[in-house]
């Protein structure tokens, strides 16, 4: 009888053995000492390395640090440990302390989404997919997971995959400016101008978006409305100073407009920030030209030339400058130089 009930003191014993730093960490975290309550989760899984609790517990602290990427590695494994955390009710019942949820499940969806925009910024576009799958299946309804899937996929090459993606973001949230944003240079990119400007124009009617009155002015200005692209395009740049593409652009569309001193002006700005882009300096040198200002041109046009030495375009342009120059030899020496090249590329 002693030996029986000795055994069954020992079950008892094993079944509720759990590990010291589970509390601990518990205790961390209400402290709001994170780097403690991670120490002692760290120990909690070398405890128990096939139990999915210490995994959450320590995502959630990774969650409170913004390390995206680890906190979603460590839900990932939870869930893989007992899909059961999958569910609301078990997920926010286990990641409480005294009855009061930490986090609600609701947030893990945007937890995965941001690990995947840590990759994308770091050009690992095949990791970022897991977790955007990961989040698809917890929120199956969630628009920006499916306009983040669009991205990666249309940086993947898969124009089909980023277009189904695109269409399932904005049917799922027809009100989503980025969604529609994305659709609009869609449309755009395959021509139909019309459409994406239609679209554009519902965007800044409803949200004041910097992203929208750029592709606005872009279209605007491939379909030879310069006016407009150029008051697109300044709207742009007043909410957003430090795009060189809206800089650029804007001095094109002056350009156009036969204000020359102000495209310059933009023009350098934008060289002032992507001073690595040729095809700043040669636009620059495209405006001079046209305002009769050859000097200043030729400098210009070299500096690309400089940067960029097999673009045959930069050579007819000096070419034309030379000539309006009165440096036939040189100019002809370039038209040479720039049919030689074109040759060459099989143009």
């Amino acid at each position: 009888m002693l030996k029986r009930l000795s055994l069954l003191i020992l079950l008892y014993g094993c079944a509720s053995v759990g590990s010291p730093a589970a509390s601990s960490t518990k205790i961390y975290i209400q402290n709001n000492n994170l780097e403690k309550a991670e120490e002692n989760a760290n120990a909690w899984i070398n405890d128990q390395p096939n139990s999915p609790k210490p995994y959450i517990w320590r995502g959630y602290i990774y969650t409170r640090k913004n390390e995206w990427v680890k906190a979603s590695e460590d839900f990932i494994k939870a869930f893989s440990l007992d899909t059961s955390y999958r569910r609301k009710e078990k997920f926010e019942k286990e990641l409480s302390i005294a009855g009061q949820n930490l986090m609600p499940f609701s947030a893990l969806p945007t937890i995965f989404q941001n690990a995947a925009i840590v990759l994308i910024q770091e050009n690992k576009l095949q990791e970022a997919l897991r977790y955007l799958q990961e989040a698809e299946k917890l929120d199956p309804k969630n628009a920006n997971t499916y306009l983040l899937l669009h991205g990666v996929y249309n940086s993947l090459g898969d124009e089909r995959k980023s277009r189904e993606y695109l269409e399932k973001a904005v049917s799922l949230d027809p009100k989503n400016p980025k969604a529609r944003l994305q659709l609009a240079i869609l449309y755009s990119y395959e021509g139909n101008k019309d459409t994406a400007e239609k679209i554009l124009r519902g965007i800044i009617k409803d949200t004041a978006m910097v992203e929208a009155y750029k592709e606005l002015g872009i279209i605007l200005f491939e379909k030879g409305n310069y006016k407009e692209s150029a008051e697109n395009l300044e709207k742009a740049y007043q909410m957003k100073s430090d795009d060189y593409e809206i800089l650029a652009n804007l001095g094109q569309a002056y350009a156009q407009l036969g204000n020359y001193d102000k495209a310059v002006e933009y023009l350098k700005k934008a060289y002032e920030l992507k001073s690595d882009e040729y095809r700043i300096p040669f636009s620059i040198a495209g405006v001079l030209y046209d305002a009769k200002r050859y000097k200043e041109a030729l400098d210009y046009v070299n500096l690309a030339i400089s940067m960029k030495k097999d673009d045959p375009t930069l050579y007819e342009l000096r070419a034309a400058i030379y000539k309006a120059l009165g440096r036939t030899k040189d100019a002809v020496a370039d038209f040479k130089r720039a049919e030689d090249l074109k040759k060459a590329k099989g143009k």
